[in-house]
């Protein structure tokens, strides 16, 4: 994937969690960054959040094949980081339930 692609899939994902402005408001979420791994066909995109004592960040990669996603949370603390959790396997449906019951957070009403 180019650069362009890459940024848009990127902000696919995050619309997939309801979007830039809904992290924001539910759950204080800054930072949004993505990374090209190009040779890899993967995107990742990623987001530091409040509100949850477990973790404090959410990595969301795309994998081009087999077309799902690898979602990584972490607790990211002054001098250390530290993997809560990893799942592979996830589509894009499946994205903010995940998220919402990792997170003890909610992303609607």
């Amino acid at each position: 994937m180019n650069k362009t692609e890459a940024l848009q899939t990127a902000e696919t994902i995050f619309k997939q969690l309801g979007g830039q402005r809904t992290l924001k408001l539910f759950v204080g979420a800054t930072n949004f960054a993505f990374n090209n791994l190009e040779k890899e066909e993967r995107v990742e995109a990623s987001f530091k959040f409040k509100g949850s004592r477990k973790m404090n960040h959410c990595k969301v990669t795309y994998r081009r094949c087999p077309d799902d996603y690898i979602v990584e949370f972490y607790k990211i603390g002054r001098a250390s980081v530290t993997k809560v959790s990893r799942h592979e396997g996830i589509y894009c449906d499946m994205l903010i339930d995940l998220f919402e019951k990792e997170t003890d957070l909610y992303l609607h009403f």
